[in-house]
């Protein structure tokens, strides 16, 4: 699996959202699904300031359970600024 999360302007109308791409592959091939945070922010700051902070700490999380989880996993992190 592979994922890649950041902010987008919100498709629904003013602001910015918080979004996670996800692929069932590690080339990125095809098209992802796209989680999206329900909360819209007033600023592309304030979105990223969240993702930052809330969403991407527990994704870290998450990739780590599942690295222990199944023997020979690796699990790579890159943080894009």
């Amino acid at each position: 699996m592979r994922m890649k999360g950041g902010v987008r302007d919100n498709p629904d109308g003013d602001g910015f959202i918080a979004i996670v791409h996800m692929w069932d592959n590690v080339e990125c091939r095809g098209e992802p699904k796209e989680w999206r945070f329900p909360e819209v922010f007033p600023t592309e700051e304030e979105a990223m300031r969240y993702y930052k902070t809330s969403i991407r700490p527990r994704l870290e999380e998450m990739m780590a359970e599942v690295a222990k989880g199944r023997a020979g996993a690796e699990v790579f992190h890159k943080k894009l600024e």
